[in-house]
């Protein structure tokens, strides 16, 4: 997968019009819904009123492309089932679940 391609896909999405996306638990946890929108060449995320049940920021989170680019490598490991890797990733960024929310919403279309 090119997930230079993907972020930039997924920027100009944003850019054109916030839109919101979910987590993508591997386990039976329910999924959580964020906003995203961009802001100065960045992706930013943020608690939706338009969902539920809705993630609970503090503050929207700034997710910069080498973030993206970072989290992505460890996506396909991660969706064949490789648990460990979320809190190996979950160590480099605390973007994880929203980077591979955005993935999983993008990879298909």
């Amino acid at each position: 997968m090119d997930f230079e391609k993907l972020w930039h896909q997924i920027l100009r999405a944003a850019t054109e019009e916030a839109f919101d996306a979910s987590t993508v638990p591997q386990n039976n946890r329910t999924p959580l819904w964020f906003n995203v929108y961009t802001k100065e060449a960045y992706l930013y995320v943020d608690n939706t009123p338009d969902n539920n049940p809705s993630v609970q920021l503090s503050g929207a989170r700034k997710i910069t492309k080498d973030d993206f680019i970072n989290v992505a490598g460890y996506y396909e490991r991660w969706k064949n089932g490789e648990t460990h890797l979320r809190q190996e990733v979950r160590e480099q960024s605390r973007n994880t679940a929203y980077i591979f929310g955005l993935i999983s919403k993008f990879a298909n279309s």
